[in-house]
């Protein structure tokens, strides 16, 4: 598939107003039987399906709507998360129409289970294509796994964990009501991302 990943470079006040206007979104993969689930805007950012009465997309799908450039790094990321758990950050193109190409700023955690087992991801998308000069993000940001970092990274972080920690230790009842306020907290930290200055150190894949 030919896909043209340059975009239009904007000014600073552009850029700000892009940024202040950047749309987050959120997601969870339950790996055992491989649906993930997305909310509208990351539906829209990926190319899948929005989340519709349990129901949801395939990692197959998603990896599909990866720009094919982005294939090998994003599914061996996801293959090394499989197999050890953790955080990760990630900037990545997804194609989710035709000529449509996106940067999307990935923030999430994959989880294991009281056996060890890693059965759970979830996390934030960002898109920032209108925040990236011709198309190409900063490199110190474009791939990480076990980061330690601070500031509003820390906070997503936490955020993530307590999300999981909700989902798994409430009765689902309690949990219900909690989840609008929790996926409120992931959509501000997602926007405030957006903004912070790059994490340091971070594994780079040139």
């Amino acid at each position: 598939m030919a896909v043209d990943a340059r975009t239009k470079g904007l000014g600073t006040a552009s850029m700000a107003r892009a940024l202040a206007a950047s749309d987050v979104g959120t997601w969870e993969w339950h790996i055992a039987d491989d649906i993930l689930r997305c909310d509208e805007a990351a539906a829209a950012m990926l190319g899948v399906p929005q989340a519709r009465r349990g129901s949801g997309a395939t990692i197959a799908l998603f990896l599909d709507r990866i720009h094919p450039e982005d294939q090998p790094r994003v599914g061996s990321l996801i293959d090394g998360l499989r197999r050890r758990g953790g955080p990760y950050i990630a900037q990545y193109r997804t194609v989710p129409e035709f000529g449509d190409v996106r940067w999307i700023l990935a923030r999430g955690r994959f989880g294991e289970n009281a056996d060890g087992i890693v059965n759970e991801a979830r996390g934030i998308v960002i898109d920032i294509t209108a925040a990236i000069p011709e198309g190409f993000p900063d490199e110190a940001a474009f791939y990480a796994t076990d980061v330690v970092a601070g500031g509003i990274d820390h906070v997503a972080e936490l955020a993530l964990a307590l999300f999981a920690s909700a989902e798994a230790g409430l009765p689902q009842q309690g949990f219900e009501r909690l989840k609008p306020l929790l996926e409120s907290l992931l959509h501000e930290i997602g926007r405030q991302l957006v903004s912070a200055p790059p994490v340091p150190d971070l594994d780079s894949i040139h």
